[in-house]
């Protein structure tokens, strides 16, 4: 999807030499494959990045070629500014179409899309000053210079500098902060809304943009055959933009245009082919053909032709990395290999460790950690930051939430305990704004955030961890803990799309994700696919990318689950330095005397009540606390590395 730049190069070759050496007829297709490129790159940005599928691309399509052809036929404005009008008059159209289309999800949205098709069609047919079924003719092919473009060698290379820029800008977005925090909610999008993504308006971006791009392939494709009538809206034309997507690979934009061109020779082919397989057959029948092709690339070729390319360079590379690097017989005994995640050299807290620890059974230092992630305008230690006040949530009949109150304070680990079943990840998805609350209010920084979005909750510097957990899939190590970094970030789709203004910030991104990966140990694996790490390691990551926000309050659900007992100290000692440095935490944990050894102060839920809130000490004894949960014989908290090291007051 990214691709190296210097692939550019080639593919300019490539557009440069094509209609030198190709027939006029083979040049032709050519050209109408570059016009349809433009359309699906749009669609697979769309589809790629955001996520949605649209089957009314060609109403966009149209939408330039209409507003093209009437701006120089009846107004006699140059090719150039009414290009500028017709792709503009195209994402407006995509905006207000987008603005309440992409509240729907799923099939919903494709259904939606398909209807704007339709609309689009039957008021170009209805409409007299559009021509009605006869269209617009007339409109005249490109000049410059002097220079009428009217061959298809000439157009050729006239659109191919277009197609270029037109891949450059959207393979810039592709790998920038827009295309990485689309990426992230393709992969899990309440995570990535708890990182600061406004999932609706990055969405809505991208459907404008889109509808951008396929309005510039209008008004190429009316320029070049002269003439728009309604069949540019039409439904067949909507399936081959999106095959031209499905069959280059979704998401990629070297893809696109890989699709736009074997589907374009692909229907030169049906063409010829479907008629002899069904005599007489005309028109939509040839929507067969490509029904078939569209089946088949679902089924056994996901990631179209481009990911294909893909997969195989990454299995050569891979045995030509195997074949260069030493045998293991070469490499020192016990010494791991480079990237295999076993160096926690950098892991947080290491540098309190000493060197005698033995291993799942050490102490943990509790004196003189020095503070982490210290920053100006932290809240003062004690100032309270969260206020949840009678909370109440309903699941139908079942109240899972009920009437709970408690405030959390900068500078302080806040542990929140309970049986299964007890709400305490229900009060988490509220308070971050997963979910609304049925009655009661949450408050952050003194302002009321219950009941809004997530993104909200992180802009207000406050984020959280998931119980089951939540890394985006489809990226590396680093990439996952680039996405934390959004709300740090400005560049938006035009900055991205740039590039240049936009590097420094990626830059800085790229030093600052080190950063946080080296905190928990995880700098040995940073270029590793976040999918490829065992389960602990991912649970790390997690705590990493929350921490790339930089929050004043951290949510942590299940932290210390599936992690070893050194991962376990080195959390411990992450969260107090931590604590150190002015960030409030909010802890879930099934592990209680793990809780109960590093939290401050123990909120203790039972059926959705609130049945205790006191300091650790007086949460253990708490005869209603023992009853309904806790009940730790003494050799328990003896098996737990952390309990053990505050018990023995080490």
């Amino acid at each position: 999807m990214r691709g190296p730049l210097w692939s550019f190069g080639l593919f300019a070759v490539f557009l440069a030499v094509f209609p030198l050496v190709a027939p006029d007829p083979v040049v032709n297709v050519g050209v109408y494959a570059l016009i349809y490129s433009l359309a699906a790159i749009g669609l697979s940005l769309l589809m790629g990045l955001a996520g949605q599928v649209n089957l009314g691309q060609a109403a966009f399509f149209a939408v330039g070629a209409y507003t093209q052809a009437v701006l120089v036929t009846r107004y006699e404005v140059p090719m150039v500014p009414a290009s500028v009008g017709a792709v503009g008059m195209a994402m407006l159209v995509g905006l207000l179409v987008g603005l309440p289309l992409l509240r729907l999800r799923g099939h919903y949205l494709a259904l939606a899309t398909l209807g704007l098709g339709i609309i689009v069609t039957v008021a170009a047919t209805e409409s007299e000053y559009l021509g009605a079924t006869s269209g617009i003719y007339g409109v005249p092919k490109p000049e410059f210079g002097g220079r009428r473009y009217d061959s298809a060698a000439e157009y050729f290379w006239l659109l191919a500098p277009v197609v270029l820029v037109a891949l450059l800008l959207a393979r810039n977005i592709v790998v920038g902060r827009i295309g990485r925090a689309l990426g992230a909610i393709n992969d899990s999008e309440v995570a990535a809304e708890c990182l600061g993504a406004d999932t609706y308006r990055l969405r809505l971006q991208v459907f404008v943009l889109s509808a951008g791009y396929a309005g510039l392939a209008g008004v190429a494709y009316v320029h070049w055959i002269t003439v728009v009538n309604p069949g540019a809206a039409n439904f067949p034309l909507s399936v081959e933009f999106l095959l031209m997507a499905v069959l280059g690979g979704t998401g990629s934009v070297w893809g696109a245009v890989l699709g736009a061109f074997t589907v374009e020779f692909l229907d030169e082919g049906l063409r010829d082919l479907i008629p002899q397989i069904v005599p007489d057959a005309v028109g939509e029948v040839q929507l067969i053909g490509f029904g078939i092709v569209l089946t088949v690339v679902i089924l056994f070729l996901p990631g179209g032709i481009y990911g294909l390319f893909r997969r195989v360079s990454a299995r050569v590379s891979a045995r030509l990395s195997a074949r260069a690097s030493a045998p293991a017989s070469d490499r020192p005994p016990g010494r791991p290999a480079p990237g295999d995640g076993t160096d926690r050299g950098a892991a947080a807290g290491s540098d309190t460790r000493s060197s005698d620890t033995p291993a799942g059974g050490s102490t943990v230092d509790t004196a003189d950690l020095p503070p982490l992630l210290t920053r100006d305008g932290r809240p003062a230690p004690g100032e309270v930051l969260l206020e949840v006040d009678h909370l109440v949530r309903r699941f139908g009949g079942v109240t899972a939430v009920d009437d709970v109150s408690f405030e959390v304070r900068a500078g302080e680990i806040f542990g929140l305990i309970g049986p299964n079943g007890a709400g305490k990840t229900t009060c988490f998805n509220i308070v971050s704004g997963v979910l609304a609350p049925s009655s009661g209010s949450v408050r952050l920084h003194g302002a009321r955030i219950d009941g809004r979005k997530p993104h909200v909750f992180a802009r207000a510097r406050a984020t959280r961890t998931f119980q089951n957990l939540q890394i985006f899939r489809s990226t590396t190590v680093r990439g996952n803990v680039a996405v934390g970094r959004h709300l740090r970030g400005t560049a938006g789709l035009a900055r991205g799309a740039m590039v240049l203004p936009a590097r420094a910030e990626e830059r800085a991104i790229h030093r600052s994700t080190d950063d946080f990966l080296s905190l928990v140990g995880l700098s040995g694996v940073a270029d590793r696919p976040a999918a490829d790490l065992p389960f602990g390691q991912q649970r790390l990551l997690e705590i990493a990318r929350a921490l790339a926000l930089e929050p004043d309050l951290l949510l942590l659900d299940e932290p210390l689950a599936g992690l070893s007992g050194g991962e376990r100290l080195d959390l411990a000692r992450l969260l107090r330095r931590l604590r150190a440095g002015g960030m409030a935490i909010v802890l879930v944990e099934h592990d209680v005397e793990a809780v109960l050894a590093l939290a401050d102060r123990v909120a203790v839920l039972d059926d959705g009540r609130l049945i205790a809130l006191a300091g650790p000490a007086e949460v253990r004894h708490d005869p209603a606390v023992v009853a309904a949960y806790l009940g730790i014989e003494e050799e328990q908290a003896a098996a737990d590395p952390i309990a053990r090291s505050v018990v023995q007051g080490e």
